[in-house]
């Protein structure tokens, strides 16, 4: 952290210039007519910085935000109103969350250098109070204009990009991995004249089938959830059913082999209101993450708590996130896997428990507690 003209900055500088001058800087660069034909012949959103990285020209791709038309002395977070943009009183750029921002990133590195930089970034805005998730590219140029120092700043949007990873790694690794197995476990069967043995390669057709179609289910959710046609049955359900059926998702993978997974259950009489098909599989997600984050012998552990109104589901583990993995969480895209196309899962657990199911998701790691990911669901 770092304390600049008296204003807290945990990335880069806090500086502004004043709105007087930049309206005069953006007067002199909107009237030349090379600059304003070369900011056009961009076929992205393209944006003129200053030196405190203050949107001084754009061309005409950049009205894609939404209504705002004025970008005028704002840094780019703020107008696409991103939600770490109002966390410091210096705004874009300046908090903890800035320090893993590609675009932060790029633009920090083209100032200081003087050379251009390429950098991807997930940034989620807030639009109405629904968060947006968008995927970028973000290219930033050293400009000098008149003896003075600016920067130009291009961004991609690549979701399509990244959704077709997603895809990919859904369908082509998962799904085909899923399927292998089943494939797998039914030659088995054929082959043997155990009873015993039949009996248990049987139910493990029937846990590899159930995990094939929650993979192929948890993607329709997902795109459903994003498009805003997801559809919510509540309806009241004990509390235990929904803490087995989650447990059983993952008790019998290759991912839980080796591994202390266990679910704590509940009084048997206690229920809530909510979509249980949903919670289940976005429980799932969490487990999945779990166990993924944990090494041999790990434990990982599903149980539930009361506060207040809520139910809250809680997933365990007892590894801890390095915080800079823990600013990026819930960022559609973001990963700590190296696989490309990897990192929907916290993404699609918040998106579809918060926008549609009513409730909450948080996580909490440090050295005390390790990690626990929560899904706080309202009783009624």
């Amino acid at each position: 952290m770092n304390i600049n003209n008296n204003t807290l900055t945990f990335f880069d500088k806090p500086d502004r210039k004043p709105i007087e001058e930049i309206l005069i800087e953006q007067k002199i660069i909107s009237n030349d007519l090379i600059v304003k034909q070369i900011l056009e012949s961009f076929p992205q959103m393209v944006y003129v910085l200053n030196q405190n990285r203050q949107i001084i020209a754009w061309n005409s791709k950049s009205f894609f935000f939404h209504n705002n038309l004025d970008f005028s002395g704002k840094r780019f977070g703020e107008a696409i109103n991103c939600i770490h943009s109002k966390v410091m009183e210096a705004g874009c750029g300046t908090s903890k969350f800035c320090a893993e921002c590609g675009y932060a990133k790029s633009v920090k590195n083209t100032i200081e250098i003087v050379k251009k930089s390429i950098e991807e970034c997930r940034i989620t805005g807030d639009y109405n109070g629904v968060e947006i998730s968008y995927d970028f590219r973000v290219e930033t140029t050293p400009f000098n204009y008149n003896g003075n120092n600016y920067l130009i700043c291009s961004i991609t949007d690549i979701e399509d990009e990244k959704r077709r990873l997603a895809l990919e790694r859904i369908f082509f690794h998962d799904v085909l991995n899923t399927s292998g197995a089943l494939n797998g476990l039914a030659s088995l069967a054929i082959e043997t004249d155990d009873t015993t043995e039949m009996q248990e390669l049987l139910d493990a057709i029937v846990d590899s089938s159930d995990q094939l179609i929650h993979e192929i289910l948890s993607q329709r959710e997902l795109r459903n959830a994003e498009e805003g046609t997801l559809n919510i049955k509540p309806q009241p359900i004990k509390v235990n059913k929904i803490l087995n059926n989650s447990y059983k998702l993952y008790y019998k993978h290759q991912l839980a082999q080796g591994k202390l997974f266990n679910v704590e259950l509940a009084d048997p009489e206690l229920e809530v209101n909510t979509d249980q098909f949903l919670l289940v599989r976005s429980l799932g997600n969490l487990i999945k993450n779990a166990l993924e984050a944990s090494d041999k012998e790990g434990a990982v552990k599903l149980y539930v708590s009361i506060e207040n109104n809520y139910m809250i589901f809680n997933v365990y583990n007892n590894k801890v996130i390095p915080e800079n993995v823990q600013l990026q969480i819930f960022k559609r895209s973001f990963s700590t896997k190296s696989s490309a196309g990897r990192g929907i899962g916290t993404y699609s657990v918040k998106l579809i428990v918060e926008q549609f199911m009513n409730g909450k998701v948080q996580f909490i790691s440090n050295n005390d507690v390790q990690t626990i990911f929560s899904i706080k669901i309202p009783f009624n």
